[in-house]
């Protein structure tokens, strides 16, 4: 193939051309730099590569993690593991005891990898239809949700990325939403259950500011709920109460008391509630995990 058959071939020559028109028209300082955005912005950006590897989580207990190509760069995710999944929930992949996802790390270079190859990371739909098909069992057991999800949340990185916006604009795109707000979140006070191992059966007693002006705001209240907790457990059950579990909730004064119930831990966080002037702003919620203590 001569010169001039390759620049015809990929209309090279019309393509620099515009993009120089095109810095001349902005006058921009830096015109090597605005070309070389601009013919990178002129070629679509597919899936060009999926790579998983193995890593640890905040908990150190082994997790996938997904670093997705395209022609925008590349895009890393992570997944948490479930400490106490439900019964109904799908299957994070893991070997048996010993917890390693080799085998989900398996699934993501060897199956997933091959079938999101050429597609435009915007359409995240199609991304997330093409793996719930290649995982045919209704729990997704087969490839493992640890799998699925890693490589689904770097995809919507990317489709970001594409389109030159933060991911949640992405994701209210994606939800067909044009207005945006933070979520309220969630402070876990005290850890019961598969979280702390003491005598209360549900998993967390939670704070909600429901009535916060703003994320902010939110923040604040739950920290001094938390700290005005920590203040009464340490009146109440000594220093030792106020050790907390893995998640950074209280969970050691239970042991201290064999007896401690459930009702006395929503009483306490309502008195630390009522304590820091919030009784109007902030909910109690709960989380159960029901499946740890009760089947059927």
């Amino acid at each position: 193939m001569s010169v001039l058959e390759y620049l015809d071939k990929h209309m090279l020559s019309r393509k620099i051309e515009d993009a120089v028109n095109a810095a001349v028209r902005a006058k921009t300082p830096d015109p090597i730099l605005f070309i070389s955005n601009h013919m990178r912005k002129s070629v679509p950006s597919v899936i060009t590569k999926v790579k998983a590897r193995q890593i640890l989580d905040s908990r150190g207990f082994p997790t996938v993690e997904v670093d997705l190509h395209t022609h925008r760069g590349v895009f890393r995710a992570s997944v948490p593991s479930a400490s106490s999944p439900g019964m109904y929930e799908t299957v994070d992949l893991r070997i048996y005891l010993r917890n390693g996802v080799s085998r989900a790390v398996k699934n993501v270079n060897d199956k997933i990898s091959g079938a999101l190859l050429g597609m435009d990371p915007t359409l995240q739909a199609q991304i997330d239809q093409a793996m719930i098909e290649l995982d045919k069992a209704e729990n997704k057991s087969d490839l493992g949700v640890n799998a699925i999800l890693a490589v689904s949340i770097a995809a919507c990185k990317a489709g970001a990325a594409e389109k030159e916006v933060p991911i949640y604009k992405h994701l209210a795109d994606l939800a067909g939403k044009s207005g945006y707000s933070l979520p309220v979140p969630s402070f876990t006070l005290i850890s019961g259950g598969k979280h702390a191992g003491n005598d209360l059966a549900i998993q967390e007693i939670m704070i909600l500011p429901v009535g916060a002006a703003n994320f902010e705001a939110a923040l604040q209240i739950g920290s001094e709920i938390y700290h005005h907790l920590k203040a009464l457990i340490t009146e109440r059950f000594g220093s030792l109460g106020c050790n907390v579990g893995e998640n950074g909730a209280y969970c050691k004064f239970p042991f201290l008391f064999p007896n401690f119930s459930l009702r006395e831990g929503l009483d306490l966080v309502k008195e630390a509630i009522e304590g820091t002037g919030y009784g109007e702003k902030v909910k109690i919620a709960l989380g159960v995990a029901a499946t740890e203590f009760c089947i059927g």
